[in-house]
């Protein structure tokens, strides 16, 4: 449990913003943090059923903002009023439209003496997509994290996440790890030609199923549009950015990495790229044989390793020197290398 949390802010149920707010926070440090689901679970945050897909991303959440609270820094996040529910994809939406969630920001920042021109955003996965939007909307922090962000469309980011496990036993070489996939991504599996005409065609929601189970899938049309592309709408960053990616992700390959350091490197100066050696989506330290490393991943069993704790001090360190910038206006973000970070990249704050 946390010594303290602030004060809940309701929204519409079953999400409600939760501000952790150590007692001795930092002066003006603030992480607002933009989790994978903002867009909704499924198909966007699998595979795994709906269920494990949920507690493996609050977990992350959770333990991500945990460190920031033990080390005098607040964050700011949504959270499920029960811990039991799963919510809906429809109720995600609900909460996490822009203009609710800018106002929510901004209240919440102004109640607790917040500036939010000292804040950072952190966006994991899709949450970088919701980073673009929030800023464009208005919000202007000191800098932006993106935590194994998205570059490529989200259509082909669906396809990288599931079409690799359509034959999924033929690649496993040892015959007494195989696996049969949970009934929710053999479904989308199944269907993946059928969603992707519906993404084309801008069907904004289609069930799938077979005899057993159904699964609503929906397409908010804004997120397949080519003018809102996450390649366009990085474009409204503008202040210093660390990239972190882990190596072995699964999920969203180590290349958007790297076409997002060029992207943010047309407009920004102070960009920084680390990418973590051996660590999948949620910067969890992976077995070194690719056959367990996919095993894991879709036996959910991934969650039991430990977040690699170089992965959150670079985050940290980033947060703090951004923190000493705004003071001194000439401070570079010293980020110490480590055996288990390669292709790091840093430059100065003052550029």
């Amino acid at each position: 449990m946390y010594a303290m949390v602030a004060r809940m802010h309701n929204l519409p149920p079953p999400l409600q913003w939760n501000l952790m707010q150590p007692e001795n926070r930092s002066e003006g440090a603030l992480i607002i943090f933009l989790p994978d689901w903002v867009y909704g679970l499924l198909p966007y945050c699998g595979p795994g059923l709906r269920k494990d897909v949920w507690i493996r991303e609050n977990a992350f959440l959770n333990e991500v903002c945990r460190f920031f609270y033990d080390h005098g820094i607040a964050t700011l996040h949504l959270i499920p009023k029960n811990p039991e529910y799963v919510p809906s994809d429809e109720e995600i939406i609900t909460v996490t439209q822009i203009p609710t969630v800018y106002s929510a920001i901004k209240n919440i920042a102004q109640e607790n003496s917040y500036n939010l021109n000292k804040s950072v955003i952190m966006g994991h996965g899709l949450g970088t997509r919701m980073m673009c939007e929030i800023v464009s909307f208005g919000l202007r922090p000191a800098g932006f994290i993106i935590a194994n962000g998205i570059y490529s469309d989200i259509d082909s980011i669906i396809s990288q996440k599931y079409l690799p496990y359509k034959q999924i036993n033929s690649g496993l070489s040892d015959f007494r790890r195989q696996i049969s996939l949970d009934p929710d991504t053999s479904l989308i599996i199944q269907n993946l030609g059928r969603i992707h005409r519906a993404i084309r065609k801008k069907t904004k929601r289609i069930r799938i199923r077979d005899p057993d189970r159904f699964v609503d899938l929906l397409f908010p049309s804004s997120l397949f549009s080519q003018e809102t592309s996450p390649a366009v709408l990085l474009s409204v960053l503008d202040a210093p950015s660390l990239i972190i990616h882990g190596s072995g992700n699964l999920d969203i390959p180590v290349s958007n990495a790297f076409f997002l350091e060029t992207k943010l490197k047309q407009k920004i100066s102070s960009v920084s790229r680390i990418i973590m050696l051996d660590c999948d989506h949620w910067f969890r330290e992976m077995p070194h044989e690719m056959d367990d490393r996919i095993y894991q991943r879709l036996s959910g069993t991934c969650v039991q390793n430990p977040i690699n704790q170089v992965f959150l001090q670079n985050c940290r360190t980033f947060i703090e020197n951004l923190q000493k910038f705004k003071l001194q206006k000439n401070i570079s973000p010293q980020i110490s290398p480590n055996s288990g970070v390669f292709n790091q990249q840093v430059q100065s704050l003052s550029g």
